[in-house]
């Protein structure tokens, strides 16, 4: 016996009827359509639909459920995207800080290549008419792969040092809320804001810990900024140092960078973030009369407010990078071995070279960290924004 299919697939029986002719008139009216002059079944709206409009009624309808898909693989991967589970925003907080670094170091790499070679060699170069005729110079020897010679090493070692500071940074805060929180009694709810000196020290911690996970990659950094003809690469500049300086080569001048990160990036993040609340207190302020929407401040504004964070710090950390950089090119490349401590290496530069030489490189390594530090900020802002992460 042959089955009716009709119940279980009605949109098949119902173009199965339209295709067929009937003779009773009463069996279409049987499905709730209309029978034509030729006694075929067809629907109202085909029956009196010229052939322009149909096309027209298909294209939209497929249109609209084009859009539909796509509104809704959209919302399904924004939604996960901007999962706000706490491991997710762990893992987001990285990625914006990475992305931070990498964009912001290669956009001034030429600036920072001149600061490094200044601070190792003790001079401004044998160019003396200024940081312009420097990089004249230095394209002319190299060309414009001189102005990113180091630069991959430099990415690879900013991306987690920044990954990782960001996201220390936001934890020490939520951490240091929490006890906030704890030690008032009040409810997880509560706001509660952290002084500057809070963020100063969550700030320092960050920068401590980032240091001590990426310090190897600084060191062949800048060996191949200043010997860039020796190592073909990141890998054989690694062998290299161990060759040449045992494992502990990796590790020279890690103790004044240490000392130099808590002021340095503890400096940079208490200046950025306490402006920055302040500013948007007091837009908001202004704003609240006309408009309730959350206030935003303008890409320049953020640009300005990490140019100036990141030259107070650089200028208070300075002397800590100079030493950190002679200490990590001790041994190698025919250098000497001039000192056996950090305290040593400050007492011989300032008695050798005169209390000036701690702050050698500092003009260009000022022009670096002013634009370099404003497009950090901005870039992890955006980030932050795309991201759906927010901050305390």
């Amino acid at each position: 016996m042959q089955k009716d299919t009709s119940t279980r697939y009605p949109a098949i029986a119902v173009n199965a009827i339209a295709l067929s002719p009937v003779t009773a008139s009463n069996d279409c009216a049987t499905v709730g359509v209309e029978q034509s002059k030729d006694g075929s079944c067809v629907a109202p709206s085909e029956q009196q639909q010229p052939i322009g409009d149909a096309t027209a009624t298909t294209a939209s309808t497929t249109a609209g459920m084009l859009k539909r898909i796509k509104d809704s693989i959209v919302k399904h991967l924004s939604g996960a995207w901007r999962s706000s589970s706490a491991s997710a925003d762990q893992l987001k907080f990285l990625i914006a800080g990475a992305i931070a670094g990498i964009v912001s170091r290669t956009a001034v790499s030429p600036l920072e290549v001149i600061a490094t070679a200044q601070m190792v060699t003790g001079g401004s170069g044998s160019n003396k008419g200024g940081l312009a005729n420097e990089l004249r110079a230095l394209f002319a020897a190299e060309g414009v792969r001189g102005f990113f010679k180091g630069n991959g090493a430099n990415c690879l070692k900013v991306a987690p040092t920044r990954g990782i500071q960001f996201f220390a940074f936001e934890q020490f805060k939520s951490k240091l809320v929490d006890w906030k929180r704890d030690w008032a009694g009040v409810n997880e709810d509560d706001d509660v804001a952290l002084t500057p000196v809070e963020r100063l020290v969550a700030g320092g911690f960050a920068g401590m810990i980032a240091s001590s996970c990426v310090y190897p990659l600084e060191v062949v950094k800048t060996m191949l900024t200043m010997y860039p003809g020796k190592y073909p690469g990141i890998v054989a500049a690694f062998r290299g140092v161990v060759t040449e300086a045992g494992y502990k080569g990796l590790y020279q001048g890690l103790a004044p960078t240490l000392v130099a990160m808590f002021p340095y990036v503890g400096m940079e993040f208490m200046i950025y973030e306490t402006a920055k609340i302040a500013l948007e207190k007091m837009f908001d302020a202004g704003k609240k009369a006309t408009d309730d929407s959350e206030v935003s401040l303008p890409v320049i504004v953020s640009l300005g407010l990490g140019a100036v964070a990141g030259a107070v710090a650089q200028t208070s950390a300075h002397p800590f990078d100079v030493v950190r950089k002679r200490l990590q090119v001790q041994g190698i490349n025919g250098n000497p071995v001039l000192y056996k401590s950090t305290m040593e290496c400050f007492m011989g530069l300032a008695g050798k070279e005169g209390y000036g030489a701690l702050y050698k490189g500092l003009g260009p390594a000022c022009v670096a960290t002013i634009p370099g530090t404003g497009i950090a900020y901005i870039t992890y802002e955006f980030m932050k924004n795309v991201l759906g992460l927010s901050s305390v």
